[in-house]
C-alpha cells in the first residue's frame, strides 16, 4: 500500500476513537510514539550535525596508499581507499557509459562533488544513455530543492521520503535505503561504503571497490529489483534486465544484500559474518565504524578467540555518531577482556564496513554492524580469494599506522555520568 493511503488509514482511525476513554488512551499511545520518535531524531542526528560542524575547521590527512588490481573468476577487482580517487574513476567510467548507468546512494550532497555527477549523469542523459538515480530521501534530507530538479532525460526516484510527521508512525518509515551502488552498462559496478560529496571525497576515509567483469551483472540485477519493488505499478519504468541472479555458492565471488523484509530463509550480511567468524582458524581484520553487534555475533567472536584466532577490530576514536560511541563501550570492554585487540582510528572518521580473514576470505560494502543494519537495505560484495585477502589485509596495516590500541581502563570503569548517559541511550539501541 503507497505511504499516502496509509496516512490516511491512520488518520481515520484516530477520528474515530477521539471521542471517550478510549480515544484519550489512543492519543496517549500515539503522542507518546511520536515524542519518542522525535527525541531520537533530534538528539541523533542533532548530535552527528554539531560533530560534522565541528570536524570542518580540521585539516585531515590519513594513509592512503594505491591498491592493485586483482582478478577473481574472471573479474578484475579494484579496491579504493580514498574518496577522491574512487569519485575520479567513477565519472571517468560514467563519461564512456554507451547504454545505461545505474546510481544508488544514501546522501547526495549538493556540493562541489554532488554537482560534478549531476553535470556528468544530465550529458550522457542527454547524449541517449538511460541513465536511473536514487537516492535515500532520509540521507539527503537536506538537499536544496533545486538541486532535486533534473531534466526529464534522468529518470530519478527518492527512496522512502518523509511526506509528514505523522510518516514517523509508520514503521517502513525508519528503514533506510543505505546501499552505495553504481553500474555503467552491466560491465562496470561500484560498491561500498563511501556516499557522494565533499567532505567523502578528502575528509573522511572510507572503501569501496570497482567489480569489471561479469559479476557486476549481479550488482546491476540488485539495483532494478529494488527499483522495480518501489515502481509496483508504474511499470513503464521498470528494468528488465537479460540475465538471472547467480546463487553465489562455491563461487569465488558473490554480492549478497540485506533487506528489512524479513524474508524466511533469507541470508543477510550479518548471518554471512557470523558464519566466517565460526570458521576463522588463524586470525580476523575487521574495520566498522558502528560496532554494536547481537548476542549471536558477540558469541561467534569470543569463541574464535577461544581458539587462539587472532581478532582485531578496527573502529574510530570519535564516529560521527555520538551515541554509537556510548554505547559501543561496554562491546570493546568485552572483546577486550576475552582478548580481543581494538584498534583505535584518530583525527577523523573512518567509515569503512571492510573484513577479512585468514588471508582467504574478504568484504566490501555499506552494511553496518549494528541494529539498524538489520531493518535497513544493505550490499556487500563477498570474495573468496588469498591475492584479493593480501590487498585488503595491506589496507587494513596502512590504517593501523593512524590508529592506537584502546586500553581496558578506558572502559572498564566510567564515571558516574558515562553510566548514566549510557542507561539513557540503551533505549535508542536499535534506532542508530
Amino acid at each position: 500500500m503507497p505511504m499516502m493511503p496509509r496516512v490516511v488509514v491512520i488518520f481515520r482511525i484516530i477520528r474515530k476513537f477521539q471521542k471517550g476513554l478510549l480515544g484519550r488512551l489512543t492519543r496517549l499511545v500515539i503522542y507518546s510514539a511520536a515524542f519518542f520518535m522525535a527525541t531520537v531524531f533530534s538528539f541523533t542526528y542533532g548530535l552527528m550535525a554539531i560533530n560534522t560542524l565541528v570536524r570542518r575547521k580540521r585539516d585531515f590527512r590519513f594513509p592512503h596508499h594505491p591498491l592493485d588490481k586483482v582478478e577473481v573468476g574472471g573479474n578484475q577487482l579494484q579496491i579504493f581507499n580514498y574518496g577522491h580517487l574512487t569519485f575520479r574513476d567513477m565519472l571517468e567510467a560514467i563519461d564512456g557509459a554507451e547504454h545505461s548507468i545505474y546510481l544508488e546512494t544514501f546522501i547526495l550532497k549538493s556540493d562541489i562533488i554532488g554537482q560534478r555527477f549531476k553535470r556528468h549523469l544530465i550529458k550522457k542523459a542527454q547524449e541517449g544513455v538511460k541513465v536511473y538515480l536514487a537516492f535515500d530521501g532520509f540521507g539527503s534530507l537536506l538537499m536544496p530543492l533545486g538541486f532535486r530538479r533534473w531534466p526529464k532525460e534522468v529518470t530519478v526516484t527518492v527512496y522512502g521520503p518523509l511526506h509528514s510527521y505523522l510518516s514517523f508512525l509508520w514503521p517502513g518509515t525508519h528503514t533506510r535505503f543505505h546501499r552505495k551502488i553504481l553500474v555503467v552498462d552491466d560491465e562496470i559496478a561500484y560498491l561500498g561504503g563511501m556516499n557522494i560529496g565533499r567532505e567523502y571525497a578528502t575528509t573522511w576515509r572510507d572503501t569501496h571497490c570497482r567489480v569489471e567483469g561479469s559479476e557486476a551483472q549481479e550488482v546491476a540485477l540488485a539495483f532494478a529489483e529494488l527499483w522495480n519493488k518501489h515502481h509496483p505499478f508504474r511499470t513503464h519504468l521498470h528494468l528488465h534486465l537479460p540475465y538471472k541472479a547467480d546463487s553465489g555458492e562455491n563461487q569465488k565471488m558473490y554480492v549478497r544484500e540485506s533487506r528489512p523484509s524479513g524474508i524466511f530463509g533469507q541470508i543477510t550480511i550479518r548471518d554471512t559474518y557470523v558464519d566466517a567468524f565460526r570458521k576463522a582458524q588463524d586470525h580476523v581484520m575487521l574495520t566498522n565504524p558502528y560496532f554494536l553487534p547481537d548476542a549471536e555475533m558477540m558469541k561467534a567472536l569470543r569463541e574464535a578467540i577461544e581458539r587462539k584466532v587472532q581478532v582485531n577490530l578496527l573502529v574510530p576514536e570519535k564516529s560521527n555518531h555520538v551515541i554509537v560511541d556510548i554505547l559501543a563501550r561496554p562491546v570493546y570492554q568485552q572483546l577486550i577482556e576475552a582478548g580481543a585487540c581494538i584498534w583505535l582510528y584518530q583525527h577523523t572518521v573512518i567509515h569503512s564496513k571492510t573484513a577479512t580473514i585468514d588471508a582467504q576470505w574478504s568484504t566490501i560494502g555499506s552494511a553496518n554492524l549494528d541494529g539498524r543494519s538489520k531493518i535497513n537495505h544493505e550490499i556487500n560484495l563477498f570474495v573468496r580469494d588469498r591475492d584479493f585477502a593480501l590487498q585488503m589485509e595491506r589496507m587494513f596495516y596502512d590504517d593501523l599506522s593512524n590508529c592506537r590500541p584502546a586500553r581496558l581502563d578506558e572502559f572498564n570503569h566510567p564515571g558516574l555520568l558515562r553510566r548514566v548517559v549510557e542507561g539513557l541511550a540503551t533505549p535508542l539501541r536499535s534506532y542508530v
